[in-house]
């Protein structure tokens, strides 16, 4: 296998009708890049044991590049690594308590356009894949770098169903390789990277089968999210003319909300109640739109937009909301000294800023922060639009951390371009 894994003592410091709005997930298992919710967030709480110094490492794994993330469930954790010297992909699947590899599963072929090979200083190589992979109901479901979708057994990596989007459905190569994860809504997995009047595609999670396929669209980078938005059900995707939201039971467009692309736009939406955050780099920016329902017609009405890659922009980040302010990592093309930032939702002032995070990112655990920087740090920070009150950190992980925490059961998860690891909170 191409990661090797090793255990820490204690001493070193279908269900498918059962998927309401995700992946099915039960208590402490983080089943999606964005979590079990698709808004970054989970109920189970940053207070364990680490209060101060390092947090308890439980295993560290050795795997040789890439931006892919870790998820759990049925007590395993999944990603994607490169195999055959980088050009292909794999799914790995490992114990999630003592870090035991389990099967790698061989995917598609990959080329990354050396895309991902900028960094700090003394910190950047690494390309390698970049799509998370999603856990629901006993499957593991992985969107590859050349729009091939892959159904897997969890329990032995078996491949149940394959859908290759460029073959089959008139899909084009995106020139850094695909990086967005699917949804699963219900008992459907849905994805974009599909060709003319079929750039949506709804498959049935246990089969395959087409569901529906809708829109003629160009995609980005950025993996769509799931939201209720006045009580009607939304899949949220990022392509070249905004943000366009969908009825995930049909594919019918709901409405759509104009928004700049330039090169790539690779971080996802942040919902808050009725207001939804876009942002990307290369000086587009961020930008909010309140959405609205009435007379049975829907629309999207903007608040507020701040162009240029000083205040708003996000590279790729996706940060997440917490009682109408933005917490994430802000910034273009700043590897290692990027801000960490509070960002009203309504109204795109910036509360405050914390430099020195770079590419890093963040999801909330209760009532806490927990951000990564790009070199590795792993940080537990209060939510508050008062001032940047970083709680405890440290160094947990070595090489270019673009991939996101997972949360599961009182351990961090974290991949970075060198390896993986396992810590107690």
């Amino acid at each position: 296998m191409n990661f090797r894994p090793r255990l820490l003592p204690s001493r070193t410091v279908p269900c498918w009708l059962a998927l309401a709005a995700a992946s099915c997930a039960t208590a402490g298992e983080w089943s999606h890049i964005q979590g079990p919710a698709y808004d970054r967030k989970t109920s189970e709480g940053a207070t364990g044991t680490w209060k101060t110094g390092e947090p308890r490492r439980i295993w560290e794994m050795k795997a040789d590049g890439g931006f892919s993330s870790f998820v759990t469930g049925d007590g395993k954790a999944f990603t994607v690594v490169p195999i055959e010297g980088g050009g292909r992909e794999a799914a790995v699947a490992i114990d999630r308590k003592t870090g035991k590899p389990l099967w790698q599963t061989a995917l598609g072929v990959s080329e990354y356009a050396n895309g991902g090979a900028r960094g700090a200083r003394g910190n950047d190589g690494g390309d390698g894949p970049r799509a998370t992979p999603v856990f629901a109901a006993g499957r593991v479901f992985v969107f590859g770098a050349k729009f091939d979708l892959t159904a897997l057994d969890a329990a032995t990596g078996k491949v149940v169903w394959k859908r290759d989007l460029i073959a089959d459905f008139g899909g084009k190569e995106l020139h850094w390789a695909n990086s967005a994860s699917p949804l699963l809504v219900g008992d459907k997995v849905i994805v974009a990277g599909g060709g003319r009047n079929q750039t949506f595609l709804a498959f049935k999670a246990a089969t395959g089968e087409v569901v529906w396929k809708s829109g003629t669209d160009r995609v980005t980078y950025s993996t769509p999210v799931f939201a209720k938005i006045h009580g009607q059900d939304h899949a949220l995707f990022m392509v070249e003319r905004g943000l366009v939201a969908l009825d995930p039971a049909t594919g019918k467009e709901l409405w759509h909300y104009p928004f700049p692309y330039r090169t790539a736009t690779c971080a996802s939406p942040v919902v808050w109640n009725d207001i939804v955050n876009v942002t990307a780099g290369y000086g587009v920016g961020g930008g909010a739109c309140k959405v609205t329902f009435a007379g049975g017609k829907w629309e999207a009405v903007e608040l507020w937009r701040s162009p240029g890659n000083r205040d708003t922009a996000a590279h790729w980040s996706t940060a997440v909301v917490h009682d109408g302010f933005l917490y994430g990592c802000y910034g273009h093309g700043e590897y290692g000294g990027g801000a960490f930032k509070c960002i009203d939702i309504r109204t795109g002032e910036v509360k405050w800023q914390q430099p020195g995070f770079g590419h890093g990112q963040v999801i909330l655990a209760g009532n806490r922060l927990l951000a990564t920087t790009d070199a590795g740090v792993l940080k537990l920070i209060e939510p508050t639009p008062a001032g940047y009150r970083e709680l405890v950190s440290a160094d947990i992980i070595a090489g270019k951390v673009w991939a996101s925490p997972a949360l599961s059961d009182g351990h961090v998860l974290l991949r970075s371009t060198t390896g993986g690891v396992c810590v107690e909170l």
